[in-house]
């Protein structure tokens, strides 16, 4: 499933993601199961004052059947009040704006088009400065 995620491309390159993730102590991985097959996992990891979300992938059988918003709205309540981000391609970019994730940098990927880095922030409780405004 994550050799899918345009973010690793290959069973090689996401099981070294996983490794790398299981042997970090701010790295963390969530999963939902049915009847013992994986339907979508992420990985999450702290870095400094937010979170990085380094990959998420939906089994193909379950995709566009919002279990991957779940994973991420998961992912968001994890971190609490703290930024997170994350890379999309351009195929991802819209779907994680629609969440409410905003472009913050892009550079130009491997083979042509764009890696976007996205950010979110959770929004301003009332009693904080600069609520409600623009």
């Amino acid at each position: 499933m994550l050799a899918d995620c345009p973010s690793l491309g290959s069973a090689e390159v996401a099981a070294a993601a996983i490794s790398a993730l299981r042997d970090d102590p701010d790295g963390d991985i969530y999963g939902w199961l049915d009847d013992g097959e994986l339907i979508a996992v992420y990985g999450l990891r702290k870095a400094g004052l937010s979170y990085e979300l380094p990959w998420l992938a939906v089994a193909p059988t379950w995709r566009g059947q919002r279990y991957g918003r779940s994973a991420l709205v998961d992912a968001l309540r994890r971190c609490g009040r703290k930024p997170m981000t994350l890379e999309a391609d351009e195929s991802g970019k819209g779907w994680f704006e629609d969440i409410g994730f905003r472009t913050v940098g892009r550079r130009s990927a491997a083979g042509g088009g764009f890696r976007y880095r996205m950010g979110w922030y959770a929004p301003r409780l009332p009693q904080e400065a600069g609520y409600g405004a623009h």
